[in-house]
């Protein structure tokens, strides 16, 4: 009966608590006990009571094979078990923040975003940036931080997400309530100076500033982020002056009467070069915790995904001692000594941050291998990082322990297995077998060449041409790029060779090439 009640399925506490007291004899205030001790895994805790509910059930009728499943199922769910009202209650904000999320979208989305201002962490990927890049699978745009639109908050604008000055690094709630009252009261700011002859200094700091500058929160004032911090000092030089002057009542010779500064207006920028992109976009990141504007890899995704097994996201999640084959950029590079190598053995090693457009992945060189690719260990470098993944036991952060750093220039000729050429009879017409044929003639060599024929009835057709083998070239990749269009030329990767264990490691199975990746 007490089976029949819960339907064969356990949703809430209250349903398990009746099996263990209806079946198992346990007093309803023991049952709770129970179900809190799995929760928390007290193993002790656990087998009293599973001996206690197998007695009972024993008794009742079951089998006790019957009864060691059933508290398994149990076990199982009182891992992460609500009680009903406590369910109810998560029910409730999820259909309320479902039914926001489908009607309005933008909203939404930046009051979450407004959500994760607080304990931001710009050390490494936070929830934050999570929600940023939902809202550009979500096609949202989310515009960069302005002293001239942005609020401390997230705010929607025209349809657009304004990104809130509080969520930048060394800005703050503090300076952002500042700009914006100062913004509201005296208008928009001019400048650079502007900005500093009017927020006073002390909610609006030097690192305030810098911060706003690097975010490209000043890029709307004109002039190039370089050239404002070339001035900065100035710049808080002639607030600090304008300070000065507000509090001892003193005016200038010319001025008309208000209490708006003149400074800034009358500066000229110095000539200085914009920074590169390189370091335009590591400024964005170092206060923002993410590249706003591009990304430095961007220009390297094709690449990684026609060679790389995983990015870092996905290595994360695998087994311990997988083998791997990443690209990405080196960063946050540090070098130590083994401290007690063997004689006339290396002890060099280095430590280093594998970071890609999904994330990063502490990684490792020991003294073996450093010995040979230590050369390529140098900051924002890009490579393409071939490892093991490193699981402590009973952990799931995961590491790289790195077997080799290879140039993205060797990549197409150690792994490139073959082309694949995709041909839409649509759109391309029959003609272009055709033409793709004494396109191809013209370029024999060892890889392999692949179709991929979009028929007019809506079939498709894959063909592997055995009979024909080309080499892959910049040429003919363009002509066929200029037949079919970019993205109906794709090259695929051969699975990496598997390296024999070393010290240990073993290498999981490398990936083979998939003809659908066309």
């Amino acid at each position: 009966e007490i089976l029949e009640e819960t339907h064969g399925v356990m949703v809430y506490q209250e349903q398990v608590m009746r099996i263990l007291n209806g079946l198992g004899g346990i007093e309803l205030s023991k049952a709770y006990t129970c179900i809190k001790a799995i929760s928390k895994k007290k193993l002790e805790t656990i087998a009293k009571f599973r001996e206690q509910f197998t007695t009972g059930s024993v008794a009742q009728g079951l089998t006790k094979n019957e009864a060691s499943e059933l508290f398994g199922m149990i076990e199982k769910f009182a891992g992460y078990g609500f009680n009903k009202s406590h369910s109810t209650a998560y029910a409730l904000i999820a259909y309320m923040t479902a039914y926001l999320k489908a009607h309005y979208p933008v909203e939404f989305m930046a009051a979450l975003l407004s959500g994760d201002i607080q304990g931001r962490n710009f050390k490494k990927k936070d929830s934050l940036v999570e929600h940023l890049e939902d809202c550009r699978r979500m096609e949202i745009e989310v515009v960069p931080p302005d002293v001239n639109r942005s609020r401390g908050d997230f705010t929607v604008v025209e349809g657009k997400i304004v990104f809130g000055l509080s969520a930048i690094k060394g800005c703050g709630g503090q300076a952002a309530d500042v700009i914006v009252a100062e913004r509201q009261s005296g208008g928009p700011f001019r400048d650079l100076f502007d900005c500093c002859e009017r927020c006073d200094p002390a909610g609006v700091n030097r690192t305030a500033i810098e911060s706003l500058i690097k975010a490209g929160a000043f890029d709307s004032c004109g002039g190039r982020r370089s050239q404002w911090m070339a001035v900065l000092d100035k710049a808080l030089q002639s607030g600090a002056s304008a300070l000065a002057d507000k509090k001892s009542g003193q005016r200038g010779l010319f001025d008309d009467g208000d209490d708006s500064p003149t400074t800034g207006t009358s500066v000229t920028l110095p000539d200085v070069p914009e920074w590169s992109e390189r370091e335009r976009l590591a400024a964005e990141k170092e206060v923002l915790g993410f590249y706003l504007s591009s990304h430095p890899l961007a220009e390297y995704q094709s690449t990684f995904d026609t060679y790389c097994t995983h990015n870092t996201a996905t290595a994360a999640t695998l087994p311990h001692k997988t083998d791997v084959l990443l690209g990405g950029m080196l960063s946050s590079i540090k070098f130590s000594h083994s401290k007690n190598p063997k004689p006339g053995a290396p002890s060099k090693y280095a430590m280093f941050d594998l970071e890609d457009m999904a994330g990063l992945i502490r990684s490792i060189v020991w003294p073996s291998d450093f010995v040979n690719i230590g050369q390529h260990v140098q900051a924002d470098a890009v490579l393409a990082v071939r490892g093991t993944i490193d699981k402590r036991p009973g952990s799931e952060e995961a590491n790289l322990i790195v077997n080799e750093l290879i140039p993205l220039e060797e990549l197409k000729a150690r792994y490139t297995k073959g082309v694949a050429v995709r041909i839409d009879e649509r759109e391309h017409g029959e003609k272009a077998l055709d033409r793709l044929r004494e396109i191809v003639r013209g370029y024999p060599g060892n890889c392999e060449l692949q179709l991929v024929l979009l028929l007019a009835d809506g079939s498709k057709v894959y063909c592997k041409c055995e009979g024909v083998r080309v080499e892959l070239n910049d040429e003919m990749r363009r002509r066929i790029e200029e037949l079919v269009g970019r993205d109906n030329f794709k090259t695929f990767a051969a699975a990496p060779a598997a390296r024999p264990a070393q010290n240990g490691r073993s290498n999981g199975k490398s990936r083979s090439p998939v003809l659908a990746r066309a």
